[in-house]
């Protein structure tokens, strides 16, 4: 079992030869179709180098990417149920793809694209709409998130709502010196949350990944947590998928208490075409829809695997679903979905409080499939399978 494997779990494995190695892999009990698959290895990797996966006797190269010394991405095209295949791991170039996603710093944060589509904006820059008042200013989330025929997905400082931010996270209620502390309703005047800096990106043929610290801010007593997002972008344009890793830590000398309460943690906020709120710009009505076939109706406060928020933009269907992973603390996650606004949020707190100490950690992980039309069933099952039981590799040295 010491070479044995789990996609996306990092275990350890025997040292990887930075050369040839043979990588044998089994899809178990399901097919599986373009399937993202995270390597992790203990003799480093050199990060500067392509790499490629070759099978015997195939002149096909399948890229492959360093993206620190120790892990390697790959995407595992095709495997049917019940069978496995045999790569070689070779140092060299693979064809490169057209759409190899691609980072753009700019001063107001990071653009990021698959191919020539624009998947997300990552906002830096703090920000505030002209004749706002300035406890709303905000940096370190994610808008505009488009679809892959261009719509966009989020909100931004909505109407009704102006502390909400497309895609972000914050806490509600929580207790830090003995003192109420609001992170999400900056309107209180207790907390918020900043960007602090971009730690890292790099792009390749498999993957583009972005680094970035957030700091969570007691207006009263200073900074709280620092925050940072690990956010992973794979070359996929019929959709989008890309991973948020979450991870929180504090950096204060005394606990953070996150109270039993109705709604925090990693939010959706919707097209404004769904805000019935905004007069200016309402369309239709979102659509909700869990794992456990929940609904806008009945959704809230249940737990759920995935969640998928779709509607017309611009005259179309789209829409995003969110997947957690069996990881994340208290998974499956109860959901927050509001009745009539268009903002639902992964909230382990309605289960009751938990706290993170002074050096302590609180880590989450999110995949994102962003999709034109409805949402299609085959892939969110496909999407579902990869994240719960992953494929297996052994990786056999030479």
């Amino acid at each position: 079992m010491k070479n044995l494997i789990f996609f996306l779990l990092f275990a350890t494995v025997t040292p990887l030869f930075a050369q040839v190695a043979v990588l044998e892999i089994n899809a178990g009990n399901h097919d599986r179709y373009q399937t993202p698959v995270h390597l992790q290895v203990n003799k480093p990797l050199a990060t500067t180098r392509a790499y490629y996966l070759q099978k015997p006797g195939s002149k096909k190269k399948l890229p492959a990417q360093a993206v620190d010394a120790h892990t390697l991405f790959f995407i595992l095209d095709s495997l049917p149920a019940g069978t496995r295949v045999t790569y070689h791991l070779v140092a060299g170039q693979a064809t490169p793809s057209k759409n190899s996603p691609q980072i753009e710093k700019k001063p107001e944060g990071v653009q990021v694209r698959v191919g020539n589509k624009p998947v997300f904006f990552y906002q830096a820059q703090e920000v505030l709409p002209p004749n706002t008042p300035s406890h709303y200013s905000r940096s370190g989330f994610i808008h505009p998130l488009y679809s892959p025929a261009g719509q966009v997905l989020t909100d931004d400082f909505p109407v009704g709502h102006t502390h909400q931010h497309a895609l972000f996270a914050a806490w509600v209620n929580t207790t830090f010196k003995n003192s109420f502390v609001d992170f999400w309703n900056q309107h209180l005047k207790k907390g918020t949350i900043e960007h602090v800096q971009v730690l890292d990106t790099q792009q390749g043929p498999v993957a583009a990944q972005l680094k970035t610290e957030l700091r969570y801010k007691s207006l009263e007593f200073g900074e709280v947590l620092r925050e940072v997002w690990t956010v992973t972008v794979y070359p996929f344009t019929d959709y989008f998928l890309f991973d948020i890793e979450q991870l929180q830590t504090n950096t204060s000398a005394d606990t953070l208490h996150i109270n039993k309460y109705t709604y925090g943690g990693m939010a959706f906020r919707g097209s404004r075409e769904w805000n019935r709120t905004d007069s200016a710009h309402y369309s239709n009505r979102w659509h909700i829809l869990t794992d456990q076939n929940k609904t806008l109706a009945d959704a809230n406060h249940t737990h759920a695997r995935w969640v998928d928020a779709s509607g017309q933009v611009d005259g179309k269907m789209t829409g995003l679903t969110v997947f957690g992973f069996p990881s994340n603390h208290r998974y499956p996650q109860a959901i927050r979905v509001h009745p009539d606004m268009p903002y639902w949020c992964y909230s382990p707190m309605v289960d009751g409080a938990f706290d993170i100490a002074p050096g302590a950690s609180y880590q989450n992980r999110y995949r994102y499939y962003v999709h034109n039309g409805s949402p299609d069933p085959k892939i969110i099952k496909q999407i579902q399978t990869d994240i719960t039981e992953p494929i297996m590799v052994n990786i056999i040295n030479r």
